[in-house]
Formats: structure tokens, sequence, C-alpha cells
């Protein structure tokens, strides 16, 4: 069952670009789905399908032979009577491919005859052979799991909102009776959005893992998934001989999702070398299955901390690996305050991810303890971001936008986002936004 993407129409207009172009995201978040709709539009023109996977595919790229193995199945030579549409998926499993790549796109790129669209689950390798072999020729765009309106969109059948919450004060002048009205438009569907944002919190966000309706089995699903990852993903990077170490450190991490990374515990709990933590937690971030979420420098740097954040983004690998999923459990312990931040980031990402222009996630916290838990850089602006699990209006959290808004001078309104209700403070220009209504 396909489910339109929010960020469906950029990524399709890359497509249409002469560049190539790169769908990169964990795995099985619906990059080659996305691919398939696409290809289902435009039927009419000629296809070529690689994958990756395929050990004999790739050893026939690792000859050379990519130029013949396109020409081979649309049975046409490149620069010919139709321009070709080269579709490869897990492309980062062969860095052979992007060399092949550069030199078929600077040959036809004049003619227009050769269009490249990769999808791969390794940020990596294909960032960094974008950067360098494929410099000034490739779009890089990412894809998530499914975001609360995706998911609610996915769960009832019908298309997400072309506008969302966040989008709407994406400018210099937020409107405020614009997102009171937003609000408003979303309320019959409240009930809706809660259940799937809980669902968020506990099992992530995998469209595949939303079919499944009992715990049991999307615990399956996760176990699974993650032995998949393990084996697959992780290997295909660089060869791990201490597997179970690795699933160590994700346990660990899952646990401190949302806290200050802390080496030298995680390196005295494991009893592993600094260089392994460091080699193993960049296979993570290359994966894009793990976010560091670094301080905000702003005008205030001499006061800030900085070190980084950490998040395991997946938040049914979260509750997988600690094997806390009881969402009465997290509320007595107050850890569903961390699966609601974690929710929150991948709902920031997408809403950058819209973005082709500069956008950064960070976080604020001086020296003397006063904390910000999200600072969204888009183009010009910074939109600083309080986030609780509660009902409640929290008086430190306003206090810490507070005190952000007046030493940063690019930031010009605070977001708190809860699970109460909407309200504008004019006189401390502070939009408090319920949860349900990013949905």
């Amino acid at each position: 069952m396909f489910t339109t993407r929010v960020n469906q129409q950029g990524i399709f207009q890359s497509f249409e670009r002469k560049c190539v172009t790169a769908l990169l995201g964990s795995r099985r978040v619906g990059k080659s789905t996305l691919v398939e709709e696409y290809v289902k539009q435009n039927q009419d023109r000629l296809w070529a399908f690689l994958n990756m996977d395929s050990l004999a595919l790739r050893q026939r790229i690792i000859s050379g032979d990519l130029q013949k193995v396109v020409e081979e199945q649309t049975e046409q030579q490149i620069g010919g009577e139709k321009k070709i549409w080269v579709a490869i998926d897990e492309a980062q499993k062969c860095p052979e491919l992007f060399d092949q790549i550069k030199i078929l796109y600077d040959e036809y790129k004049t003619k227009n005859a050769l269009k490249f669209i990769l999808t791969g689950s390794g940020f990596l390798t294909l960032h960094r052979l974008g950067a360098e072999t494929l410099a000034g020729r490739i779009e890089l765009h990412y894809l998530r799991e499914f975001c609360l309106r995706e998911s609610v969109a996915y769960l009832s059948q019908k298309s997400p909102p072309k506008v969302g919450l966040l989008d709407i004060i994406s400018a210099d002048t937020v409107d405020f009776k614009g997102i009171e009205e937003y609000v408003a438009s979303r309320a019959p569907f409240r009930k809706r959005i809660e259940a799937s944002l809980l669902e968020q919190l506990i099992f992530g966000g995998l469209p595949e893992i939303l079919q499944e309706k009992e715990a049991n089995l999307r615990n399956i699903y996760l176990g699974n998934y993650l032995q998949t990852y393990l084996e697959k993903d992780v290997q295909a990077i660089t060869s791990i001989s201490d597997l179970d170490l690795y699933h160590k450190l994700m346990k660990i991490l899952a646990d401190q999702t949302g806290s200050i990374r802390q080496d030298d515990k995680i390196i005295t709990t494991l009893g592993c070398a600094r260089d392994t933590l460091k080699k193993y937690r960049g296979i993570l971030l290359a994966t894009l299955v793990y976010q560091e979420v670094f301080p905000f420098i702003g005008s205030t740097l001499k006061r800030l901390v900085k070190s980084p954040k950490g998040y395991l983004t997946n938040n049914g690998l979260v509750s997988y690996l600690s094997g806390l999923d009881d969402v009465r459990v997290l509320e007595k312990t107050g850890l569903i305050g961390h699966r609601f931040e974690n929710w929150f980031l991948r709902e920031l990402q997408v809403w950058l991810d819209g973005n082709v222009q500069q956008r950064e996630i960070y976080y604020w916290r001086t020296s003397g303890g006063v904390e910000v838990d999200f600072v969204a850089e888009k183009k010009r602006l910074v939109f600083p971001f309080e986030v609780t699990y509660s009902k409640n209006i929290q008086d430190k959290k306003v206090k810490n936008l507070r005190n952000f808004l007046s030493e940063e001078s690019k930031a010009s309104f605070g977001f708190y986002v809860y699970m109460g209700d909407f309200y504008y403070d004019k006189a401390s220009k502070i939009c408090f936004i319920p949860a349900w209504a990013l949905g």
C-alpha cells in the first residue's frame, strides 16, 4: 500500500532534473517503494533497474561493465533514440559504480540522454563519493521513517496534508493565526492522531511495522530488522569481527538516547578501545540509524557546552534493545520523555529535508544549565523548540525559551511542543503547540 510522502514532490522534481539523484535513508523506510511509484507514473520511459544486492551484478560493475549492463537491459545504446532512466538500488554496496556513473554523466549530460537515480541505506559511502567523485553532479535527498502526518495517512489510506504545522512557521513573521486555524482543522482527527503518536513513541514509524497490530509480532519484526541490519547494512560498509560488541553498543545508545554523549563511561562498560568506539559509532551514523545533535553556537560561544547528544533515531529499536515497550512503565519512570524527544527529532528532520538550502538541528545549553531541547536552523533563521510529554506548561522550560530568545538575534519566536492545548503568549512570543497537531 503506497502512501504519498510529505517531501515527495521535491524528490520527484529532482528525479526530473539532469543531475544524478541519490535518495538516502535507513533500511525499510520506503525508498524503493517511492522510486517504484515514480516509475509507475512514468511507464512510457525507457528504464533500467539495477540492484547491488546481486553479487553477479556487482561483479560485472566491478569489471567496468555498467554501460553494457544498462544497454543490455534497455536494448538500446546510451544516446540512442530514447533517454534512458537508470534506477540503482543499494548503490552504496558497490563503490565501483561511482567512477563509471561520473564518466557516463559527463559524456552524455549535454545530450540529456541519461538519468541516474540511486538509493542507499549508507550515508557515509554515498555522501563521500558524492562529494568527491560526483561533485557538482549529484543531489542528495533523504527519506525517513513515517512522520506523524504520514503515519496517520497510511493507517487511514488517505494522502497526508500537503502543508504541515511546522511549514507554517518557516517565515520571518510567524502566522500564529494560521497555526491556530491549522490546529482547529486537525481537531476532528485528534483521537486518531493521538493513537498514532503513541504508537510512534513505542514502535517508531517504519511502514511495515504499522501494518502489525500485535505487540508480539512487532517485536518479532524488530528483532528480524535488527538482525538483517547487523548482517547486511553494517557488513556492507566494513567488516566487523565483533558484532556482539557492536550490538551491545547499540543497547547502550538506546538507553542513553537524548543524553549528552559520555564516551569514557561507554568505553568502561564495553571494555573496548576508544578507536573501536569511534569506528563503531561512525558506522551507526553512516547507516542512518543514529544521529548526533551538536550544541548551537550563536552569540554565547564561551558559555556553551561542547559535547553532542546522541539519538538512536528509531523508537522501535530503542524499545526492542532496552526491553521497554510498555507505555505505563515508561510514563511511571519518566522515560517516555526521551521517546517523545526522539519522535520530535524525526519531525524536525522531515521538515528540514524539504528545504534544499542550509538546514541543521542543534540543542542549546549554557554552562549554567539553561537548556533548549532543539534549535532548528533554516536558511538565515533559527527556531528554538522545547518539547515535553506533559499536558502542563513547565515554567522552567518557558524561561529557557525566553533566555534563548533574549540572546539570539536570529530567533524571533519560541515554540513549546507538549500534550496540552494550543496557546500563544504574545508578550514572550512563545507558541504552545499540541503534539497531535503535527499529525
